[in-house]
């Protein structure tokens, strides 16, 4: 899956709000398909300049909207993840992160 936005992106402000909504959000498209998180084998996670941060990506923010879906009691699974910063398409709308997910489907 790529290209993920925070559908609540006008509600979310800041980048681990906005981390919170995309994998929610990709959490239950992954549920329709018969896939949970524990299946995301990889993710790329790009990041927008945070105006509140000097412009510079937040990536603690971004970490700690990831470690509540990856690397829990619930799920122990910690996909491969590369994080860069980039000038994003819907930052113009307050986009501060965009996220790729590969999931494998075990046979």
């Amino acid at each position: 899956m790529s290209g993920w936005l925070d559908p609540d992106i006008k509600t979310h402000p800041d980048t681990q709000s906005q981390t919170v909504g995309i994998l929610k959000d990709i959490q239950k498209f992954l549920a329709s398909q018969n896939l949970t998180m524990g299946d995301v084998a990889m993710m790329r996670v790009y990041m927008g300049g945070d105006p509140a941060k000097g412009g510079k990506m937040d990536r603690l923010g971004a970490r700690a909207g990831y470690r509540q879906f990856f690397g829990t009691k619930d799920q122990p699974n910690k996909p491969a993840c590369t994080a860069v910063q980039v000038v994003l398409p819907a930052g113009d709308r307050g986009g501060l992160v965009e996220i790729d997910v590969i999931a494998v489907r075990s046979k």
